[in-house]
């Protein structure tokens, strides 16, 4: 837990000072960009149902040729907790992305994140959760041939396995979720 706690100290200030304007343009963290992620995310878990996914993205595209560190924010401000409640407490993610294929109106990337967000079970009201993602986006705003930052709108479907941070004995399906919807850029605005 203490190491967990280190990398994630590590990563979060490296995201803190690669945002300022003085290293984003020729350091090596690049200018950042910032992304609304409306969405559903289906659990693939027997009797799961799919909910509203609000995700908030601040992605640093690094000087590592195709890599690019993101931090996200989402809840499912919807979800019911099965005992009356609201199962909507916020998650934090964050970790690399590698993009594998870029073209002009698709692209695929890999991911490897770690979540903080709502414990299952368990003692605690949040975990750590680490998890392996495979994003495939349809670049609307390409299609669309848009001359504004509207370029930047895509539609998006990401396929995540929890690896680790679950409890004991639960099966690979059950580890499985579904993300789809668009990506909508909130800044930096194109001129």
């Amino acid at each position: 837990m203490t190491r967990m706690l280190g990398i994630t100290t590590v990563i979060a200030g490296a995201m803190l000072v690669g945002a300022s304007p003085a290293t984003a343009q020729d350091g090596f963290f690049h200018s950042p960009v910032f992304v609304a992620q409306p969405g559903a995310i289906h659990p693939f878990s027997a009797g799961a149902s799919t909910e509203f996914n609000a995700r908030f993205v601040t992605a640093i595209p690094l000087s590592i040729d195709r890599t690019t560190l993101v931090g996200i924010i989402q809840w499912t401000p919807f979800a019911d907790n099965g005992a009356g409640g609201r199962a909507n407490a916020p998650a934090f993610v964050y970790g690399p992305v590698v993009n594998v294929l870029n073209g002009k109106y698709a692209s695929f990337d890999v991911d490897g994140l770690f979540a903080y967000g709502q414990a299952a079970t368990g003692n605690s009201d949040y975990t750590h959760k680490f998890l392996v993602e495979g994003d495939v986006s349809l670049k609307l705003g390409g299609l669309m041939n848009a001359k504004s930052n509207w370029n930047s709108l895509s539609a998006y479907a990401m396929l995540a396995y929890v690896v680790s941070g679950l409890p004991t004995g639960v099966e690979s399906r059950d580890r499985m979720v579904l993300l789809s919807g668009l990506s909508l850029p909130l800044a930096p605005w194109k001129k």
